[in-house]
């Protein structure tokens, strides 16, 4: 093989991998939900303050 072969493949190559990477890139986003798409809900949530309470007169 002479040079120019082998610049050839090597160019084959790197588009290929780009080509490949690009479309990896489109699905990735393609796939990825939108902000409208996302549900948000709230979280209701109590804290028990006898644990806290407890933890804190413990000693190490």
């Amino acid at each position: 093989m002479n040079q120019k072969e082998l610049l050839l493949i090597a160019v084959a190559i790197f588009v290929t991998i780009i080509v490949w990477v690009i479309s990896e890139l489109y699905l990735i986003h393609k796939s990825t939900p939108t902000e409208g798409d996302i549900q948000s809900f709230s979280v209701d949530y109590s804290i028990d303050t006898k644990v806290i309470e407890t933890l804190q007169r413990k000693t190490p």
